[in-house]
């Protein structure tokens, strides 16, 4: 049972690596080759293109809404912890078993009117590339997933700490 559960997390790991880091590099490169085309075609032959300008705008917010659930896997998100590095090692424990739950319930509740509104959206389109939003909006809902399954992932391994009081080695950010 052990090994299925341990099998069935790095398959989980793999695919998450697979979404984040891959899409969000994807994105990342879409929007600077769109915004250096722009450039190109603005400057030297006179000529902006609204198209690459939508194309640069859509990048932008999938990169971001797929780099944040990344940071979120590294704790790696900019924290106000002052107080919070005051407090033993067990309270700091509860307190983020606490505030990440929280946090899980509010996408978990958020997650079905969300998802609702990025499906109606299939009747408006984009202005120049004419895409239904609901495919541009829709790294919102991604968004929310990949967070919820990261925090559920730190409160496992909060709550292992605290109960066991084995520290867990936090993963290398790759930007280390």
């Amino acid at each position: 049972m052990k090994k299925i559960f341990l099998s069935l997390l790095k398959t989980l790991q793999i695919l998450l690596n697979l979404i984040e880091s891959w899409g969000g590099t994807i994105f990342l490169g879409l929007l600077f080759l769109s915004i250096f085309f722009q450039v190109i075609l603005r400057y030297v032959f006179s000529s902006p293109s609204p198209e690459l300008f939508e194309i640069a705008q859509y990048s932008f917010i999938w990169t971001i809404f797929l780099g944040a659930p990344y940071a979120r896997k590294f704790d790696a998100h900019i924290k106000f912890d002052i107080l919070f590095l005051r407090f033993s090692r067990k309270v700091q424990l509860i307190l983020q078993i606490v505030f990440d739950l929280f946090f899980c319930i509010v996408l978990l509740v958020s997650l079905g009117p969300v998802l609702g509104d990025v499906l109606f959206y299939k009747i408006i389109k984009s202005e120049v590339l004419r895409i239904p939003w609901t495919y541009l909006f829709m790294c919102f809902p991604i968004f929310m997933v990949l967070t919820f399954i990261h925090n559920v992932i730190w409160i496992v391994k909060s709550f292992l700490e605290l109960t066991s009081g084995k520290t867990f080695a936090k993963e290398v950010e790759p930007w280390d």
